[in-house]
C-alpha cells in the first residue's frame, strides 16, 4: 500500500516516470483481464493503451488513500463493457445485413425475421458473462471449442459447459417469448 499511495502522489505531481512504475506494474494483470473478458488480443492491447491514458489524464483526481490497481480495474471493466455493447451492435447489423430479404418475399417474413434477430440479440445480450463470451467467440467468431479454450485459458470442458448453458437459456428465452 505504502509503495502504490507513493506512486499515486507522484503520478498526480506529472511524474513520467512514476507513471512507467505503475504501468510496469499492473499491464500484465490489466491485460489478462480485458483478454479474459473480450477475447481478443488486439482488442485487449487497444483498450489496456486507453486504461492508462485516462489514468493519466485524470491524475489530478486520483486520491492517495485510492486503490489504484482497484481503480485501474474498475476503468477497464468500464471500457470492456463498451466494447462488449459495441460489439454486439456491429454483430447484429450484420446479422441483419446477412439475411436482407430477397425480392418477392412477403413484409409479414421480413418483419417476422426481424423480430426473432431481436429477440435473439437481446437474449444473447442477457446472458450471463462468461457463457455469452464464450458463445459469441464460438458462434460469431467461427472460433473451434479447442481455440475458445486456448484464448481463454480454460478447458474444453469448461467451453463446453458455458456454450451448453448458453443454449438451454436461449432456448428457454425463445420459449417464453412464443408463449
Amino acid at each position: 500500500m505504502k509503495n502504490t499511495t507513493d506512486l499515486v502522489r507522484r503520478i498526480r505531481l506529472s511524474d513520467a516516470a512514476a507513471f512507467q512504475e505503475l504501468f510496469d506494474l499492473y499491464h500484465q494483470d490489466v491485460f489478462n483481464f480485458l483478454y479474459y473478458k473480450i477475447g481478443s488480443v488486439e482488442a485487449a492491447e487497444d483498450i489496456l493503451q486507453d486504461v492508462f491514458v485516462k489514468i493519466w489524464e485524470r491524475k489530478l483526481q486520483l486520491k492517495s488513500d485510492t486503490s489504484i490497481k482497484s481503480f485501474l480495474f474498475t476503468i477497464a471493466n468500464h471500457a470492456a463493457l463498451n466494447f462488449i455493447r459495441h460489439n454486439n451492435i456491429v454483430i447484429k447489423f450484420q446479422v441483419e445485413e446477412q439475411h436482407n430479404p430477397v425480392f418477392g418475399e412477403s413484409p409479414h417474413v421480413e418483419l417476422e425475421r426481424k423480430s426473432q434477430q431481436e429477440l435473439l440479440m437481446k437474449s444473447i445480450s442477457n446472458l450471463p458473462e462468461k457463457p455469452r463470451v464464450t458463445f459469441m467467440m464460438c458462434k460469431f467468431d467461427g472460433l473451434s471449442y479447442k481455440e475458445v479454450a486456448k484464448r481463454l485459458d480454460i478447458s474444453i470442458k469448461t467451453v463446453e459447459g458455458h456454450i451448453g448453458r448458453a443454449l438451454k437459456i436461449l432456448r428457454e428465452d425463445v420459449q417464453q417469448a412464443m408463449a
